[in-house]
């Protein structure tokens, strides 16, 4: 379902005015159905793998909750029994059990994604090194699933750091994994910051509905005026670059930056918005990237949810780590 489509628009009127007939406390549930409504028409067997997701990370997540909530309970009740040697060697028993969920959850998760997205890259590079003739596996690939895994994955991970209790509510968590403005293209939005907006229910508010709609058009103007209008003239001098001079493909090189960020953030914005609608407000993505000073300052700039996820996720940890041996 494109979302310059019919089909979408006539999607998004149905949605946003149920969305603000039904009482407040039910809003939730008519988000979490048109969720998955929408990723099923991307294709219903691509909902297994959402579906998966969600389920495994909801449940190592409880698991997780529930050995941090017994250890505090066993701590509370002995703590006079124990001396300092005690209390830590129980805590590290329990941080292993904890780890382990988490570990086995992400090897899951990733693992999909790694699989589904790389294997016939892998293939691909086998058969040129070494002259094999291994068959592509030509997996389909599910509409959204980096940004969901991933999103899926920090929400995993800071349970597990204790930040805040797992979600009890299986559908809940559901809206949070498959809300579906942020499936395309993003953001990669963090569960503290998403999930009260998600399910505590929203007032109609002619701001969210003005702010909204702008943000959408302003999203459509970089993405269909601008973007897409770029796209062919790029096409055509990248497809023949030979037969053009340099200052011809210095151009189609610059034209492609714009057309790149229109494309992306023309999208971001389309989501943004159509989020706005809803009167929930997701991570901004980029900050004016091309008036960057630094390469670490564009990194800051673009996809800036990724950047931060990255941040937290993957580089504080191994900085932090301990080294092996």
């Amino acid at each position: 379902m494109l979302f310059t489509s019919y089909n979408f628009i006539a999607f998004l009127i149905v949605i946003f005015l149920l969305y603000y007939l039904v009482p407040k406390k039910f809003q939730w549930v008519l988000l979490l159905a048109g969720s998955y409504f929408f990723y099923a028409c991307a294709g219903i067997h691509f909902l297994a793998y959402i579906f998966a997701t969600t389920v495994t990370t909801w449940w190592a997540a409880k698991r997780m909750t529930a050995i941090q909530q017994e250890q505090a309970a066993y701590l509370k009740v002995h703590k006079a029994e124990l001396d300092r040697e005690q209390k830590k060697a129980y805590k590290a028993g329990m941080k292993k059990r904890t780890r382990h969920w988490m570990l086995a959850c992400l090897l899951f998760n990733l693992g999909i994604l790694a699989v589904i997205k790389y294997t016939d890259f892998m293939i691909s590079n086998i058969n040129s090194i070494f002259h094999t003739g291994f068959t592509f596996m030509n997996f389909a690939l599910p509409m959204g699933i980096s940004f969901y895994t991933f999103q899926s994955m920090g929400y995993l991970i800071d349970v597990y750091r204790a930040k805040y209790p797992c979600q009890d509510s299986l559908p809940k968590f559901a809206l949070f994994v498959s809300f579906f403005p942020q499936l395309v293209q993003g953001p990669i939005n963090r569960f503290a910051d998403l999930q009260p907006q998600l399910t505590e229910g929203n007032d109609f508010s002619w701001d969210n509905i003005q702010h909204g709609f702008l943000r959408m058009l302003y999203g459509v103007l970089k993405k269909a005026m601008i973007a897409d209008t770029l796209a062919p003239i790029v096409a055509k001098i990248y497809g023949g670059y030979t037969a053009y001079p340099g200052i011809i493909c210095f151009l189609g090189a610059a034209l492609y930056c714009i057309q790149l960020y229109c494309d992306f953030s023309g999208g971001i914005d389309l989501m943004m918005g159509i989020s706005r609608l809803f009167g929930i407000s997701m991570q901004e993505n980029f900050c004016r990237p091309y008036f960057s000073v630094s390469l670490s300052d564009f990194w800051r700039r673009w996809h800036i949810s990724l950047g931060e996820w990255m941040k937290d996720y993957l580089f504080y940890p191994l900085a932090l780590s301990k080294p092996f041996g």
